[in-house]
């Protein structure tokens, strides 16, 4: 069981049964002189049981000091105005935490689901229908950062592309290349994609050019499904290889088994969720929720083709029924905030369980305190390839990862190219390698790290485990709320801790004692900073 665990089910014992339903937060105080937990458990049941909270304060303080199953891990209780109890830990368990952090090494961090799920994690998913951009690469991150989290709180995490091969996009992909090529296409000017990458497209799918003005029927189908193909190739290749982020599955939208579309056309009709008008089938949406703004939508056009909601719907009937995902987790821009809802009412309305869906804002790239406008329809965007090549895949996942995703974002280039501490992912890497130089001089002065017999003499060393051992919680925090951008946070916090531990504690002294247990706090550090950084898909490098 986890520290705060531990405490949790402490504070309850010591509440009684009044907190038997409530959920006890801790917090962890900014000042050492206020505990390293607090909670506010006595303000919560005040109100409850008709008791001052001071006073309901002192006695769950006095029952925490009593009880025998946390006294290990507490040396004292104290009380705050208005009713906070201060949770102070012991020295000698501070120490003992430390040195299984030693002991755990690459493995810190992990921890033990209540119950292990089976989880799937879609993000990017944009169509390929040109280069991915900056607003891809957010997702990218932050779902990758995610599935990470998820990997380390011990469940069965699938990432996943869903490749939009199938829609109409791709045809106007098709007809911009063919209007590069002189030829007429079924479609206007303002339909067309732009920029350097579909004169690409163009001069290499130039072999596929009719050699006379008599153009097959299905040559524009035909031009549409090796462009996307190309474009896909690419993209494939800016995120495993550029971005370095690994996909387990690219599910093509074209792939999507006649079952799961064919059955979930049979599971509206049969839960009466659709019906016919003017040729086609509609979702009767405004049947379906109270609120006046939804309308209903089309799922199968009047020429017996699927509109952009049925695939999606199919989507998540294949990924809940057929391949039995417990948990599933979508990412998506903020532009989809509508059809998510969509998305959602008619999941719920089929019966289905409904994905988490993480939206993001927009981001905006700053260069020399100019904004740099952008459009993918017009050609005029930064790519995520040249971003990475600008800057590096550890800044950018940094810089995408430290911003929640429901917040617009300015990406600021100045400070991403900046190779000094004042960029935070800098300062955090710096720590590791300073830890790394510190390990490596002793090794030369043959002084070795003793985990088992560490010795707290300085406030430093205390606030610097206190903050090693949050990583378990944090990551069971994470795999919960999603919200993965405390993990920069937490990162830069270490650091800050390890480098007052540095500046204020001395660890390759004549003390033998002392120079083997504050070697092992630069251990356990090093080792918390690796785990952290590669949750966030960030090197750790050994010097810098």
């Amino acid at each position: 069981m986890r520290i705060e665990q531990q405490l949790q089910a402490a504070i309850k014992r010591a509440a009684g049964k009044p907190a038997a339903d409530l959920h006890v937060v801790l917090a962890t105080p900014d000042h050492a002189n206020q505990g390293d937990y607090a909670s506010s458990i006595a303000l919560q049941l005040a109100k409850v049981i008709g008791q001052a909270p001071m006073d309901l304060a002192k006695i769950i303080a006095e029952r925490l000091i009593g009880d025998k199953k946390v006294k290990d891990e507490i040396e004292r209780v104290e009380v705050a105005s208005p009713g906070f109890v201060n949770i102070y830990l012991r020295d000698t368990w501070l120490a003992r935490a430390a040195g299984k952090i030693v002991a755990a090494g690459k493995q810190y961090g992990t921890v033990q689901p209540a119950k292990k799920q089976k989880v799937q994690v879609e993000f990017i998913s944009a169509n390929p229908t040109g280069p991915l951009t900056l607003a891809n690469g957010r997702g990218g991150f932050i779902g990758d950062s995610l599935a990470r989290v998820l990997i380390a709180a011990g469940h069965d995490v699938t990432r996943e592309y869903y490749v939009n091969d199938g829609g109409e996009q791709v045809l106007k992909l098709g007809a911009s290349v063919m209007a590069q090529w002189g030829l007429k296409t079924p479609y206007e000017e303002e339909d067309f994609y732009h920029g350097d990458y579909v004169v690409g497209l163009a001069k290499s799918l130039e072999g596929m050019k009719p050699k006379s003005d008599d153009i097959p029927d299905d040559f524009l189908e035909n031009v549409s499904r090796e462009a996307s193909k190309a474009m896909l190739a690419k993209i494939k290749h800016s995120v495993t290889k550029k971005a370095r982020i690994p996909i387990d599955v690219w599910y093509s939208e074209k792939s999507l088994t006649r079952h799961a579309t064919t059955e979930t056309i049979k599971e509206l009709k049969r839960k009466n969720l659709v019906e016919e008008r003017e040729g086609a089938l509609w979702l009767r949406l405004s049947a379906l929720s109270d609120d006046k703004n939804n309308q209903d939508k089309v799922v199968v056009k009047s020429n017996g083709q699927p509109a952009y909601i049925l695939p999606d719907i199919a989507y998540h009937y294949d990924k809940f029924v057929d391949r039995k995902f417990d948990r599933v987790i979508d990412i998506f821009g903020t532009d989809h905030q509508g059809h998510a809802k969509v998305l959602t009412i008619s999941l719920e309305a089929l019966g289905l369980k409904t994905p988490e869906i993480i939206l993001m804002q927009f981001v905006r790239l700053v260069s020399d305190g100019k904004e740099v406008k952008m459009s993918k329809r017009a050609g005029t965007f930064v790519t995520l390839e040249k971003l990475l090549d600008e800057v590096g895949s550890d800044v950018a996942r940094w810089f995408f990862i430290e911003r929640t995703p429901n917040t617009h974002m300015v990406f600021d280039m100045s400070l991403a190219k900046d190779q000094s501490e004042k960029n935070p992912v800098f300062y955090v890497q710096y720590a590791h390698a300073r830890c790394a130089s510190i390990l490596k001089k002793a090794a030369k002065e043959g002084k070795q790290e003793d985990s088992v017999n560490i010795t707290l003499s300085h406030e430093a060393e205390r606030t610097l485990i206190r903050a090693l051992i949050r990583l378990p919680e944090l990551v069971a925090r994470i795999s919960e709320t999603l919200e993965v951008h405390l993990l920069t946070t937490y990162a830069t916090d270490v650091a800050q801790a390890f480098s007052t531990f540095y500046h204020e504690c001395p660890v390759l002294t004549d003390d033998k004692e002392q120079t083997a247990s504050r070697l092992a706090l630069v251990v356990a550090t090093k080792a918390v900073l690796a785990n952290t950084l590669g949750l966030m898909g960030i090197r750790a490098p050994e010097k810098m």
